[in-house]
């Protein structure tokens, strides 16, 4: 980077199923306001505000002319991307980098409660010959896991390992929306929804929103908060239709983390960081996404949880914030990992803080079999 960027200010709202009491704006504002608090600055005192949201998932049409203003943006230079989270986090980095702005609000929400999400993304399927199939984020994780276990094979029990492991984690996270512990037979006994992945197996939808404050170095060196470095990020899109994609790996993924690892320098993920918030839209994803970041060859997921690597106490804890199968705020998911990833860098994760954690890793995911994939390397 010519121009390094820091994490000044984070916050996140608490993740529930529903808020009844807020709308879709309070919710906005909660967030943003408490980052900016965080970080010791007023609205003022920031260059730009980058969103990341959907108008689908929103529930209405050009929703950034009416969310804009909660998140901070009312006579401030304002842009907004339409992936997920993480990348809003990427594009108001390079904002800064380019010199232009010296600093970002970066917000990104759902209030999946409000809104069919499952039907909604019907509409991200390829249209003429994908989408009156009824296609959606759920049934394309089926197309990917048996893939994955066609090619490599791997047993239930492994992923609902992975469901124990985060839905135990989550236990320590004031902010998860499940904060209560499951067995493997629990998983394994729920029912399925697009064979072989589980209701449980499916990181359940939420409502929530996250926000960041972004700083240049010198901006950040004024900042009442540690700044927490970003040392590298990657990103990278696969083809838009299944069928001429590897469904059996995650290769955009193996792009964004490439990318990220040579910018921060890091040579050997599993012993280089310290901790890593993957966006787990499944079970299968999250072990898929260990041999697509490089923590062990492909095919080796499975053993990676059976040793317990990325358990907290592992070599690498993986998501000890509980990840998206203790909530997911769909669209804002990437950027709660990004934030979760962060405060423990900073160590202020609390009860979830994992002991000496000076390098993370952080991880956004979007569209069908993980389409689009981001890397974030996090520092002192």
């Amino acid at each position: 980077m010519t121009r390094r960027v820091a994490i000044v200010g984070i916050a996140q709202t608490r993740l529930e199923t529903e808020k009844p009491d807020q709308i879709l704006d309070e919710v906005i504002f909660e967030a943003a306001s408490k980052a900016l608090a965080d970080a010791g600055i007023g609205r003022e005192e920031v260059d730009s505000i980058t969103i990341a949201a959907a108008d689908q998932i929103d529930g209405r049409p050009i929703s950034s002319m009416l969310e804009a203003c909660p998140a901070g943006a009312y006579l401030k230079d304002e842009i907004k991307t339409t992936e997920e989270g993480s990348y809003a986090a990427i594009l108001a980095s390079l904002r800064i980098m380019s010199g232009v702005f010296d600093s970002a609000l970066v917000v990104s929400w759902s209030k999946c409660s409000e809104v069919p999400v499952t039907r909604v993304s019907n509409y991200g399927a390829e249209p003429f010959f994908h989408r009156p199939f009824g296609l959606n984020y759920i049934t394309t994780t089926g197309f990917m896991v048996n893939a994955y276990r066609a090619k490599y094979g791997l047993p239930e029990m492994a992923a609902a390992k992975v469901v124990v492991k985060n839905r135990g984690n989550a236990l320590n996270n004031p902010l998860a929306c499940y904060q209560t512990p499951v067995s493997t037979e629990e998983v394994l006994s729920s029912r399925i929804v697009a064979w072989p992945v589980r209701a449980m197996d499916m990181a359940p939808l939420c409502d929530g929103a996250c926000a960041l404050v972004l700083a240049s170095e010198e901006r950040a060196r004024g900042m009442v908060q540690p700044p927490v470095w970003i040392q590298g990020m990657g990103w990278a899109t696969e083809t838009y239709y299944l069928g001429e994609r590897d469904l059996s790996r995650l290769t955009s993924l193996e792009v964004a983390a490439r990318r990220a690892y040579a910018m921060a320098g890091v040579t050997n993920p599993l012993r280089e960081l310290d901790v890593a918030e993957i966006h787990d839209i499944a079970d299968y994803h999250e072990l898929m996404a260990y041999e697509a970041l490089g923590l062990c060859p492909w095919g080796q997921a499975a053993r990676l949880m059976e040793e317990g690597v990325t358990e907290m106490g592992g070599r690498l804890p993986v998501n000890p914030s509980g990840g998206a199968l203790s909530g997911s705020p769909f669209f804002a998911t990437g950027l709660v990992r990004l934030a979760e990833a962060a405060l423990q860098v900073r160590g202020d994760a609390g009860r979830r803080q994992v002991k000496g954690a000076k390098r993370a890793l952080a991880h956004g995911s979007y569209g069908f079999c993980g389409q689009g994939n981001s890397v974030f390397i996090l520092g002192e």
